[in-house]
Formats: structure tokens, C-alpha cells, sequence
């Protein structure tokens, strides 16, 4: 069996490189004779993140190669093409509409020829199907479906639906795709609200829960051996940051707003007689465009006791990330992924929503309370539950312990039905 896995932008968002380890995990301890390949837009770091082979995207190159187009002709072209390709990639798919005769990209045609290679395409999870993000999020799997392959989604939240063409293209790939299997329930209200068709939606968990946490083979690098020790020398509490926008605008508030109501949180963590180390679910590396680690150097301005806050600012995996948080006594994290990850080395975490997946994936773990709407950040109220959860950490990483257990087996079985469906159809 040969499959491709896609839809993984890039590692250096290690939320993306948890939720890829722990697919590619739990193919390997379920079939690990299965051939699979993997495709990022950031090859380059992405291999290095993850210790293996990744292929670049040949459709991000195509796109970087179409808006890098020089000169006038250049321009209306990208103009064209962002108001009209996905029409006509939808147009050839169904084989209908006056845009079906004409010609495609040729990386498009290059695309769906690679496709051909492999017996199932697995869309990979994470929050991908956003109606901010744009209609391009659609373009692999339109093109899985002119090569005529399975395509399995797998451990997503989808929405919101706040966009006539993008919503178009989700009733069409959701609605044709072999199984969109949705890794909280809150998508699938937001799907049913703006009439998405919800025939192949699955109910499923998210993929990070199932990377292996190595507690026999893991040998620490010297940066976090130096954390680890960090660590162990006082109680510490473990946040994540990030740059607001584009939800920065949807949320009503600002960088700066969210950047200072933070600081009251570290504040009060420190002053509950903790240390703060701060690590980043996404940094810079290999011109990725967002780096939490610039906004957390940015809010040392703001703390009162800058020796306690540290910034961690090496390139650790998100193995390395598991093992640093899990030597912590909690999380607080805005990116949901440092949440789920130090969930999953044992270490309670609090994930403030500022969209609705963090909320989706703590009530399906049976933990509502541990996701806090961003508005509870922003009003000060945050502190208060940070200091509360502080005195309740032994009763809850007992029902952390089983949550994450029944996360985890519901994972095992999630994949295990694609595995075989996917064996079923060759």
C-alpha cells in the first residue's frame, strides 16, 4: 500500500508537525509495511523537524511562481487567475460549466500525473479549511479527484463560512471526498448552520494525540537537556503565544491588547511563586511567516520579573516541544496545538480559544473548563483561573490521564478504518 500524505503547510509550525507525527506514528505501529510519502510546502526544514524524507509542494510553487509574475500581462493574469482557477478546476472535475474547456496550469496536470503513483490520498488534519485562509486550501484535493484517487481527510476542523465561492468549493470537496473525519464536534455545527453537506463527515479525534512520546529511546539534545534542567529547578508553568491576525479583527481586538492582558497572566503566575518559559509553536525557520517568538521577547516589556520569564528560542521539534512541556506543571496556550501536546506528555493545559476548534477539542476530551474564550484573556478574568488551576493540579492530571487515554484509543481506531477501507479499494 502506497499513500501520499498532504496538506501539511510546513513543521515549523510544529501544531502541523505533531498532527503529521502522530498519523505517521500510528500508521507505522498499525501496518508498518505501508509505503507513505509526505508533502510540505517547506520540504527543506520540514525533513529536518520531523528525521525524514518530505517532498516539496509542487502546487505552493506553481502559486509563488504565478504571483511572482513580472510586468502588466503578469498582474491581470494573477487577477484572473485568483478570481477564476477554482472554477475551473471545479469545472473539470465535474466535467461541466462553460470553464471546462479551458486549459489548466500545467503544474495542475504535472500534479494530478505524480497523483497516480499512490492508492489513497490522506488530506492531513489541523484547522486547514478556513474561510480566511482563501479557496486555494481546495486546489489538492480537486486535483486528487481528477486523478480519480481516494481521498481520506483526516483529524480537521473545518470553518467558518462566511464566503459564497469558498463555501461553493467546500459543499463540492466535503460532499465528494471518501471521508472527512472531524476532530471536534463545533465543525460540524458550523457545517450544518451554513448548509455545508455533512453526508461524509466522520466523527474522529486529532492525529497529535497519537505521537509516541519515546519514554525508552528519546536522548535529549544540549538545548533541551538546558531546558529540562530549567525546568526541574522551580515550579514552572509553560505558555505559547502568537501574532493575532488574520483573527485579530474577527475577535474585535488588537496585538497590543492581547500582548498586555497576557502579561497580567504571567504576572500572576509568577507571583504565585512560578517561572514562566515560554516556547513557540511556530517560529520563523526557513522563511516561515509567523514567529511567536518575536511576540513573546516583544511582552518581556510588560512582566514584572524578566529574570523568570525566559524565551526559548531554539529550533526544537515538536518531540523536543512534548518533552519540555510535560516536565512543566501546566500550559497556557493560545496556539491549541502546545496545548494538545502537553496534554499528551501528561502536563494540564489551558487553551484560549480565539476560534472555535480549542473549544471543540477540550469538550470532546471531557475537560470544557480547560478552553477559555480569549474575551476572558482580554477582561483579566484569565488570572484568576490560572491561579485556581494551580491549586488543582493532582486532581486533575488524574482525569488527564484517562482523557487522553480514550483520546487516544478513539485515534488508534480512527486510523485503523482508513487503513483498511484504503486496502479495501485497491
Amino acid at each position: 500500500m502506497k499513500l501520499l500524505i498532504l496538506g501539511n503547510h510546513t513543521c515549523g509550525n510544529r501544531g502541523d508537525s505533531a498532527i503529521l507525527r502522530g498519523l505517521l506514528d500510528a500508521i507505522n505501529a498499525l501496518r508498518p509495511e505501508t509505503e507513505v510519502d509526505v508533502m510540505s510546502r517547506y520540504p527543506v526544514s520540514s525533513s529536518w523537524l520531523l528525521n525524514r524524507p518530505v517532498m516539496g509542494d509542487p502546487l505552493y510553487l506553481q502559486m509563488k511562481q504565478h504571483n511572482n509574475a513580472a510586468g502588466v500581462m503578469g498582474r491581470v493574469k494573477k487577477v484572473l487567475r485568483r478570481r477564476y482557477q477554482h472554477q475551473v478546476l471545479l469545472s473539470r472535475v465535474t466535467d461541466s460549466g462553460n470553464l471546462r474547456n479551458i486549459a489548466i496550469a500545467q503544474g495542475f496536470t504535472d500534479f494530478v500525473r505524480l497523483l497516480s503513483r499512490y492508492d489513497a490520498i490522506i488530506q492531513v488534519g489541523g484547522s486547514f479549511f478556513v474561510d480566511l485562509y482563501g479557496v486555494p486550501q481546495f486546489e489538492h484535493a480537486l486535483c486528487s479527484f481528477m486523478a480519480k484517487k481516494p481521498l481520506y481527510m483526516i483529524g480537521h476542523s473545518v470553518g467558518p463560512f462566511q464566503d459564497g465561492q469558498f463555501n461553493q468549493l467546500a459543499n463540492y470537496v466535503f460532499g465528494h471526498c471518501n471521508a472527512l473525519i472531524l476532530r471536534e464536534s463545533v465543525s460540524l455545527d458550523l457545517m450544518k448552520r451554513s448548509a455545508i453537506t455533512t453526508d461524509k463527515v466522520e466523527t474522529g479525534v486529532d492525529t497529535a494525540w497519537l505521537v509516541d512520546n519515546h519514554h525508552e529511546d528519546f536522548e535529549p539534545g544540549y538545548a533541551v537537556q538546558h531546558w529540562l534542567d530549567m525546568a526541574a529547578k522551580q515550579k514552572t508553568v509553560a505558555i505559547t503565544l502568537r501574532e493575532l491576525a488574520p483573527f485579530d479583527k474577527r475577535l474585535g481586538t488588537t496585538q497590543q491588547a492581547y500582548e498586555q492582558a497576557f502579561s497580567g497572566v504571567v504576572n500572576r503566575i509568577l507571583d504565585e511563586g512560578y517561572q514562566v518559559i515560554v516556547l513557540s509553536t511556530c517560529t520563523g525557520i526557513d522563511s516561515y511567516n509567523k514567529d511567536d517568538r518575536m511576540v513573546a521577547l516583544n511582552l518581556r516589556q510588560y512582566v514584572n520579573d524578566p529574570a523568570r520569564y525566559h524565551v526559548v528560542m531554539d529550533e526544537l521539534n515538536d518531540l523536543e516541544m512534548g518533552k519540555i512541556l510535560g516536565a512543566c506543571d501546566l500550559t497556557v496556550g493560545t496556539r491549541l496545538h502546545s496545548a494538545i501536546i502537553s496534554m499528551n506528555f501528561m502536563t494540564p493545559a489551558i487553551a484560549i480559544n480565539y476560534e472555535h476548534k480549542s473549544a471543540g477539542i477540550m469538550q470532546q476530551l471531557g475537560l470544557p473548563e480547560m478552553a477559555v474564550d480569549i474575551r476572558h484573556l482580554l477582561d483579566g478574568s484569565l488570572e484568576g483561573k490560572v491561579a485556581d488551576t494551580l491549586g488543582q493540579l493532582p486532581e486533575l492530571r488524574i482525569r488527564l490521564g484517562d482523557a487522553v487515554m480514550r483520546e487516544r484509543e478513539r485515534g488508534v481506531r480512527m486510523v485503523q478504518s482508513v487503513l483498511t477501507r484504503i486496502e479495501g479499494e485497491k
